[in-house]
């Protein structure tokens, strides 16, 4: 961003209207001219979401990009436990601004505690080659029922789902009930899931907004593939569950309050960590955005500590 192009303290730029919901979440109040701050939203939960992390760190960082460069590519390290009642101050390195590629580095910190660390690239779009793998295919989301009616006879995940889709303003539809419902009962699980997901409220903004909202909305479930192989899942008490690290690589732009499709699996596990993977497809079967996580999965008995 040129010195012209820096909005004023207090501004957010590419984003008309803050309306309470993800769109609220994202929006950043520029501090400094490279530092911004973001809120965060409890939601009954004291750890702060890493997808918020990540998705209020790309929108930083895309506040000192130039315009006509897209995101198209977030890596983001988690470092530290966030803490869901207090925001973050977001700081910017603009590491380099080339003929086609800007890059950038973002440190989040809270409390004087650095949490995580994004490194994000932005490109000017050009012509090239193009393919992609087999399309993405699942029954269309009104076609299926909602979590309300997919879960009616199991309150208690039923009360998660609604928990989690609250907490961050989304909305789920499953092919087939989540791997949760059969994990929970202490049943394995196939390393991989479907879910269509999307904002549940129109976002404003252009394309930083939604890429930023891709990224947030790309975290919900995917560590967890791996949990459920092994019947267990992430709020089991023996469990230590944790993001480690969380990579997105954006490829066609689609908004992200319209629905898409995440196909999740986890490829391996082992050594107390777990990998899993993921591809996200609009409703025509067009490939998104690829996404790829590492995290901590492991007894507590382990003698290893989760981060924080």
């Amino acid at each position: 961003m040129t010195e012209a192009e820096t909005p004023p303290a207090g501004s957010h730029r590419d984003l008309p209207g803050r309306n309470g919901s993800l769109a609220e979440l994202l929006g950043l109040e520029q501090v400094e001219r490279h530092s911004f701050r973001g809120l965060s939203r409890r939601g009954g939960m004291h750890r702060k979401f890493g997808g918020e992390i990540a998705g209020q760190a790309a929108m930083a960082a895309g506040l000192t990009v130039a315009r006509e460069r897209t995101l198209h590519s977030a890596h983001t390290h988690f470092l530290r436990e966030g803490n869901s009642d207090a925001p973050v101050t977001y700081r910017v390195r603009p590491v380099r601004d080339g003929t086609s590629i800007s890059t950038r580095q973002v440190d989040g910190l809270q409390d004087g505690h650095l949490i995580c660390q994004l490194t994000a690239s932005f490109q000017r779009e050009g012509a090239g080659f193009d393919h992609q793998i087999p399309r993405g295919s699942a029954p269309p989301p009104e076609q299926l029922p909602t979590v309300e009616e997919l879960l009616r006879d199991d309150p208690e995940n039923l009360a998660w789902a609604q928990a989690v889709m609250a907490r961050g303003s989304v909305e789920f539809r499953f092919p087939i009930p989540p791997n949760r419902v059969v994990a929970s009962r202490g049943a394995s699980t196939p390393p991989r899931q479907r879910i269509w997901i999307r904002a549940r409220a129109p976002l404003p903004g252009g394309p930083l907004m939604h890429r930023a909202a891709l990224l947030y909305l790309s975290d919900y479930l995917l560590l967890s593939v791996a949990a459920t192989h092994h019947g267990v899942i992430p709020q089991d008490p023996g469990i230590q569950f944790a993001t480690i690290d969380h990579s997105v690589w954006f490829h066609h732009f689609r908004r992200a309050d319209e629905w898409l499709l995440h196909e999740q699996e986890s490829p391996w596990a082992g050594q107390g960590l777990a990998l899993c993977r993921g591809f996200l497809f609009d409703r025509d079967g067009a490939l998104v955005a690829s996404t790829q996580q590492q995290g901590l999965l492991r007894r507590r008995d382990s003698g290893v500590r989760v981060p924080g």
